[in-house]
């Protein structure tokens, strides 16, 4: 029997890396703009409180706070709530769906646990498509243009160590021998 060349769930991935690419090119000037004034008002645009601070509380444990700044510190959450308005709105239900049931499967709050008990609790669900769709979300909110919502203070490019800069030169080496070489001979 023939394998299939896709499972579902890495078609799904591939789906949401896609959707993701696509609603950052596609994000007008409008919705950048309500998100930066509801981030600087402090109050959420789609997403309610509860979730949010759910959310923020998963995005916490993916990409936390070690010695350097983590999805908190970045905003990723102001990300997730940015895009869940025409961008991501078909995915507001699944991340709604996802929160509960892990809020369900920590007792009631997933917020009351501790650290370790909520890496546990996310663990459990690290195969499931609410997981890969946070994971997703949280690293595109941490390290993301600050423009879209998330990346802060551009945290997430002090993390990776990218530079600000409007030009990049190739760095010279040995992998361009042959073109030099071949400019040289043309002379």
């Amino acid at each position: 029997m023939k394998e299939p060349l896709l499972e579902r769930r890495t078609l799904l991935k591939l789906g949401s890396t896609a959707a993701i690419t696509a609603l950052m090119s596609a994000a007008s000037p409008a919705l950048l703009a309500a998100s930066t004034a509801s981030r600087q008002a402090g109050q959420f645009q789609h997403l309610d409180q509860s979730l949010a601070l759910t959310l923020e509380a998963i995005t916490a444990r993916i990409l936390p706070t070690t010695n350097t700044p983590g999805a908190k510190e970045a905003g990723a959450v102001w990300f997730i709530d940015g895009m869940i308005g025409d961008p991501l709105k078909s995915m507001l239900p699944e991340l709604t769906a996802g929160a509960a049931a892990l809020n369900h499967s920590a007792g009631g709050s997933f917020l009351s646990l501790t650290d370790a008990e909520q890496d546990i609790a996310l663990q459990k669900i690290e195969d499931g498509e609410f997981f890969s769709l946070m994971h997703l979300l949280t690293f595109a909110g941490s390290f993301t243009m600050s423009r879209y919502g998330g990346n802060r203070g551009e945290v997430g490019w002090d993390i990776l160590g990218f530079e600000r800069r409007h030009h990049w030169q190739a760095p010279f080496g040995y992998y361009d021998a042959q073109v030099l070489q071949s400019s040289e001979t043309a002379k």
